[in-house]
């Protein structure tokens, strides 16, 4: 039990006490934590080490493998360089080849006069196998050409500038020449009945 005394400045703090206690209590809670996680830190540790090398053997996997394609590459290159000599020799082979054959390649053909007298006369028949042609071709379409013209002809004739059937202009005449009778007796008749002919 705490009494008061009479002398105020020799009054403990109570505020300053529990907050130097809540201190100490936090610290001590911190040191715990500290104390607990060490197995997860030593744990972490080793998964980063372990990370580090697999990093490292990786680096090393990658660096040996450029050096690889690297090297390949180099190979490729050299094989292209010896294939594009080689082609650029063999081309030109072949335009020393072509611009010698003129000279080095004739042809000579000799006909005697039978032969070519028979050629001639191929060539002669031919011909005139194909004027015949054409020109039975040419009797053909104007044969078919005068007929079709005949066939037009008796199928549409012309009367004053109107095209009609052979048979409707048939009709139409036989109906033209008897209105035309039938209108001129009537006008008669009545010319007739008012000048009292009949």
């Amino acid at each position: 039990m705490i009494r008061k005394g009479k002398n105020k400045e020799t009054q403990p703090n109570f505020e300053e006490m529990m907050s130097e206690v809540k201190e100490d209590i936090q610290e001590q809670d911190a040191e715990q934590d500290v104390i607990n996680r060490v197995p997860e830190l030593r744990k972490l540790n080793d998964n980063i080490e372990q990370a580090t090398n697999t990093c490292a053997n990786a680096r090393l996997g990658l660096e040996s493998a450029i050096q690889q394609y690297q090297r390949t590459e180099n190979k490729l290159d050299n094989v292209v360089t010896t294939i594009s000599g080689k082609v650029d020799t063999i081309n030109n082979h072949i335009d020393k080849v072509m611009d010698d054959a003129p000279t080095k390649l004739k042809v000579t053909v000799t006909l005697c006069d039978a032969d070519w007298e028979n050629i001639q006369e191929m060539f002669r028949k031919q011909r005139e196998w194909l004027i015949k042609q054409a020109q039975t071709t040419t009797q053909t379409v104007n044969t078919m050409l005068v007929e079709e013209r005949k066939k037009t002809m008796n199928r549409y004739k012309e009367y004053d500038g109107c095209y009609l059937g052979h048979y409707a202009q048939w009709f139409f005449w036989f109906f033209f020449v008897l209105g035309f009778f039938l209108f001129s007796t009537v006008i008669v008749m009545l010319v007739g009945r008012w000048l009292n002919w009949f």
